[in-house]
């Protein structure tokens, strides 16, 4: 059953990993599908054709289409009966450590941002009441949650790391038990990564495969101030990223100068407002709300701002240590000091940096 072998592979598979490119969107399918199929004569499983989605909504919906055919539990069986006699490698520092660090130099942290970002649409036909309560009928609309079938999805990039991390283990391990490992199992899912493969479900009529987005970044950050940060080809599912923040088109398409910054205590989202301000500018949005500094405490003013409707209210500047830009926050209309006002908004007399 093992037709491959894992030390023919030319690359090391972190070397692989960091040589993968986030921002053309291109795709073999080709690669994917061998890699699939081959996973699934693994798992002794019957082959099926594999079907690609066109993008995010796309492959939610064909999932949620065919959802009680989903096949996780039976997998996850398989995998288990397949794997069975190698350690508890998730408890293991043997398997966490280089399983950690193929994740960082597949930039996993950046691929779960846009799978925050993707996962949130609902699904857009009806689904029957039958499908939660047997025995009922009637369309329940909007009704589903879409984490759920994205929950039941696997990672193409988890796949590949756990082939560095089984080879890993297998080259710094002596027990004979332990050296059982099943690198072979996941293989394939190196290839299927770089060739951009994202997530896959296993139904059981066919395989629904969701290529890679293109991703626009700064650095370690999605991010565009130009359009879209997360597009598929082809597709019109777009996302809009500010340093890492999934923000609203209007925010990136919208000149600064024609942002209101009276508009910014009504956004509820602290990420958003952030990037808000950053944006309009700190200096503007004082000057143009009138502000006026009633006390200062370090990093800290707390101002009284003017916002068209007749009265005055108290807001704490304050600096993001981490990134290193201002932002500002409603506080409580009794606060007429800094102090009160870090006190509100921590619940405690202790500053922001004693409580972190």
């Amino acid at each position: 059953m093992n037709e491959m072998n894992p030390d023919s592979i030319e690359n090391r598979y972190l070397e692989r990993l960091a040589a993968v490119e986030f921002t053309s969107g291109a795709v073999n399918r080709p690669v994917i599908e061998r890699a699939v199929e081959n996973h699934l004569r693994q798992l002794e499983l019957s082959p099926r054709p594999i079907r690609f989605a066109k993008d995010g909504i796309d492959a939610q919906e064909r999932v949620a289409r065919d959802h009680e055919s989903a096949q996780k539990e039976e997998v996850d069986a398989a995998l288990s009966s397949l794997c069975r006699g190698s350690i508890d490698k998730d408890r293991d520092f043997r398997w966490q450590r280089p399983r950690d660090e193929a994740l960082a130099t597949g930039r996993a942290r950046i691929l779960n941002a846009a799978r925050g970002a993707v996962c949130w649409h609902s699904v857009r036909w009806s689904i029957p009441w039958s499908r939660y309560w047997p025995g009922r009928t009637g369309d329940r609309g909007h009704s589903t949650n879409p984490e759920y079938y994205w929950r039941a999805g696997f990672d193409a990039l988890e796949y590949a790391v756990r082939a560095h991390a089984e080879r890993e283990l297998r080259r710094t391990q002596s027990s004979k038990i332990i050296s059982e490992t099943n690198e072979h199992v996941w293989v394939p899912f190196v290839d299927a990564f770089a060739a951009g493969l994202w997530m896959f479900w296993i139904n059981s009529m066919e395989v629904i495969a969701l290529p890679r987005p293109a991703l626009k970044l700064n650095g370690e950050q999605i991010h565009s101030e130009v359009g879209p940060a997360i597009t598929w080809p082809g597709s019109d599912e777009q996302h809009f990223f500010l340093n890492d923040v999934h923000v609203p088109k209007a925010l990136v398409e919208t000149p600064a100068s024609q942002l209101d910054p009276r508009g910014i205590p009504r956004e509820q989202n602290t990420g958003v407002r952030r990037e808000i301000v950053r944006k309009i500018g700190i200096e503007r949005i004082c000057n143009e709300l009138g502000a006026e500094v009633v006390d200062k405490q370090g990093d800290y003013e707390l101002l009284l701002l003017d916002l068209a409707d007749g009265r005055r209210r108290p807001f704490l500047k304050m600096k993001n240590p981490s990134i290193g830009i201002y932002h500002i926050e409603g506080v409580a209309p009794e606060c007429q000091t800094v102090a009160e006002a870090l006190a509100w908004r921590n619940q405690s007399d202790l500053p922001p940096t004693v409580l972190t």
